[in-house]
């Protein structure tokens, strides 16, 4: 930190651009990486895009129950270029020492700062890749396009080095930390989640997380039917929301699996999902480091997932999870039968907890202000416009 002339150290500031108004796994270890690290001398300040016309974002609330300095901007659209003069008048008041960038329209907003010939120091950040549609392709190839003018990207494990090798020694792995479970919301979800799982037929098999391709769900389904064939007995929830609801609906109508398998659109008590699991399957095709698999790690669910992005590198050899290759409907459903029976032994019990400790909030933290000194001392943006080059 830099020392000032009243022998007392001025504390180091940090913005993060954030363009997602949902709470989502990014958000919230963005929420926890702010909160601790006011212990280590870093003051945060999240700047929220909020797309105009639609309710309050759910982050912003988020935020400021923990007590996070936020701002929320107003973000009209794609080729909204006051977002770039609002950001920047925060960012003037603010005067970070460095910028942290989430989601592609942030880093957007961020090059364009510096090429404008904004000073602070640009840390930009990965979480991983969607594929629901041409568009969301399109901005995540815009976004790794432009991390590339950054000074550190960040991403979650070792398998995502590999989007960014061009870039080197720049490229810097910080893993998820294993976060606290939201709170209960006021609202008596989680009671009713519990009045609503209860009577469910055991065991109880759960999918938690957003319903688009890249996730999987469909092959968990397609599991489903073939274990059905081995067990008479099971039930199927599936703990989240997005495009690929309907298309999912109706793959779970034609497997003749709607007695099974029950929807629970998105659930903000995730804890009491979590509660009535007697498994948890992560059956993704791309992954970059899921909270999924850290809350049931968290919360001692045996689990099985893909060997895809950081899960391999998490679990490793241990006995925490049982871990399948993507795409492959009969492994995943061999590995459902076997784990239902052995992932409860006190091997992969004590396992599941020693990871737990490894993936700490305050291991994060230190990698994180570990970063930011990396980078405050690294060389100077060279004078030619980003623009120009």
């Amino acid at each position: 930190m830099t020392p000032v002339a009243s022998g007392t150290v001025r504390r180091l500031r940090v913005a993060a651009l954030v363009a997602t108004e949902h709470v989502s796994g990014p958000g919230r270890q963005l929420a926890a990486l702010a909160e601790q690290a006011a212990g280590a001398g870093v003051e945060f300040l999240v700047i929220v895009f909020h797309r105009r016309g639609r309710p309050a974002p759910d982050l912003a609330r988020y935020l400021g129950d923990r007590g996070v300095r936020h701002s929320v901007v107003e973000d009209r659209g794609p080729l909204d270029v006051r977002l770039v003069t609002q950001v920047g008048r925060l960012l003037a008041e603010w005067q970070p020492a460095i910028v942290q960038t989430h989601t592609a329209k942030a880093t957007a907003v961020a090059f364009a700062l510096r090429a404008l010939g904004a000073s602070w120091k640009w840390v930009a950040c990965f979480h991983g890749l969607t594929t629901e549609n041409s568009k969301v392709r399109f901005y995540h190839w815009i976004d790794r396009r432009l991390m590339g003018w950054a000074d550190a990207i960040v991403v979650m494990s070792q398998e995502q080095v590999r989007h960014f090798a061009r870039w080197g020694a720049k490229v810097r792995v910080v893993p998820n930390a294993t976060l606290d479970l939201p709170p209960p919301p006021d609202s008596g979800e989680g009671e009713r989640l519990r009045d609503q799982l209860r009577p469910l037929p055991r065991p109880v098999i759960g999918v938690v997380g957003r319903l688009s391709p890249e996730k999987g769900v469909d092959v968990f389904l397609e599991a489903c039917a073939l274990l059905a064939a081995r067990r008479p007995a099971f039930s199927a929830i599936i703990a989240g929301d997005g495009p690929e609801r309907q298309r999912l609906e109706g793959l779970c109508r034609r497997l003749a699996l709607e007695r099974r398998v029950l929807f629970l659109s998105h659930v903000r008590d995730v804890g009491a999902v979590y509660g009535q699991l007697d498994l948890l399957v992560l059956p993704s095709r791309s992954e970059g480091l899921p909270n999924a698999l850290l809350e049931g790690l968290q919360t001692d669910v045996p689990i099985v997932a893909t060997r895809v992005g950081g899960i391999p590198e998490v679990i490793g050899s241990s006995p925490a999870a049982v871990l399948v290759p993507p795409e492959s409907v009969a492994v995943l459903a061999q590995a459902m039968d076997a784990a239902l029976t052995d992932g409860s032994s006190p091997a992969a019990k004590a396992a599941r907890r020693e990871i737990g400790r490894r993936f700490s909030v305050s291991r994060r933290v230190a990698d994180h202000v570990a970063l930011y000194s990396h980078v405050i001392r690294g060389p100077e943006p060279r004078e030619t416009s980003l623009l120009a080059r």
